[in-house]
């Protein structure tokens, strides 16, 4: 079994760990944070490179996406000495288990005859999107996004309890007719433009088999989670993206609350941004 360093002790390193297969044992984390060094990041030590090459490592993972700083920290890793293999958290890109999970979802549903419509809260530019409408292709698919990027009033409310952490991408570079260009089978979306939960209004009486739930932040998810969760049908599915994020932590706040109070427990899902699935129980 090859021992592995992961550089990077951020979100993208953190789910790669647990990613490795069974050839590699992850180590330590390497990080050029003088801050993250003398941590601990699931479970594993934080080191310098210069410590974490020390500990007779066999493989070095780049636990960044970023092609520009990827590269940087292979020819940090050169300087340093290190000849043994690389691998690329990026290199996961062509098997997405979020993907996966989604179709498997699908399938399920299908198979289950579990009824609804479909939705997704926090479309962006429609690329997770247009797989879900490819593996839901007959049930409408409803798109909610405000197509401009954050609300103020939701990015209030994060920094009001602590979860702004002034790095958020800011999500406007986009627009509805983008995402339904990528849509295979468009005639089934319904767009939504506008601010959650107003976009709502008028929906209440219908039902929902399957939904995804991107908003990010902590007040847009909690008014998702409880509006689509009172609107799902029994075996229908809610499945959260971010809830092991180390970056939206009030996307986990909000899933915990919501959990606790009806009485769920969230099922992780292992893709590089730690979603999560929430089932409702038959009746």
């Amino acid at each position: 079994m090859k021992k592995a360093v992961i550089f990077g002790a951020g979100q993208i390193g953190t789910m790669f760990a647990r990613l490795l297969g069974k050839e590699y044992r992850a180590v330590c984390f390497a990080d050029n944070s003088e801050k993250k060094q003398g941590t601990l990041s699931g479970g594993l030590p934080v080191l310098s490179l210069k410590d974490a090459l020390g500990q007779g490592v066999d493989c070095c993972v780049i636990g960044v996406l970023d092609e520009e700083r990827a590269g940087q920290m292979e020819r940090q890793l050169a300087d340093c000495g290190f000849s043994g293999e690389i691998l690329r958290a990026g290199q996961l890109n062509r098997l997405d288990p979020r993907l996966a999970t989604m179709r498997l979802w699908a399938e399920a549903l299908e198979r289950d005859k579990v009824e609804g419509d479909i939705a997704e809260l926090g479309v962006f530019r429609g690329e997770f999107a247009a797989h879900i409408n490819a593996a839901f292709r007959n049930r409408r698919f409803h798109l909610f996004d405000t197509f401009e990027g954050f609300a103020s009033s939701d990015l209030e409310v994060e920094q009001e309890k602590g979860f702004f952490k002034n790095r958020f991408q800011d999500f406007s570079d986009t627009c509805q007719e983008l995402v339904l260009e990528r849509m295979p089978f468009r005639e089934q979306a319904v767009i939504h433009k506008g601010h959650f939960p107003e976009t709502f209004d008028g929906l209440s009486g219908e039902r929902f088999a399957f939904v995804s739930l991107d908003a990010d932040l902590y007040e847009p998810t909690v008014q998702g989670l409880r509006l689509f969760y009172e609107c799902l049908s029994p075996g229908g599915v809610i499945m959260v993206h971010d809830y092991n994020s180390t970056q939206y932590e009030g996307v986990k706040q909000a899933v915990d609350e919501f959990c606790e109070a009806y009485h769920q427990y969230p099922i992780p899902v292992c893709d590089l941004h730690g979603s999560a699935v929430i089932r409702k129980p038959r009746d």
